[in-house]
């Protein structure tokens, strides 16, 4: 069950993340403190997806 959150919460993050990258840099100024909010949940959010991920191949397997 955790690892199903894991899983999706980290691809919500990461794709929250490539947004919020393309608001920070799409202005004529660029946000540096946005920038790297944005690499932070990139980086977290794949982070938690895989880790979810291999969690949840792993109980499955063990089901089986």
């Amino acid at each position: 069950m955790i690892a199903r959150v894991l899983l999706s919460v980290g691809i919500v993050a990461a794709s929250v993340g490539f947004t919020f990258l393309g608001i920070a840099t799409s202005t004529y100024e660029m946000h540096e403190n946005s920038r790297d909010i944005a690499y932070i949940l990139m980086a977290g959010g794949i982070v938690a997806s895989l880790v979810g991920l291999f969690w949840y191949r792993a109980d499955e397997s063990k089901h089986r």
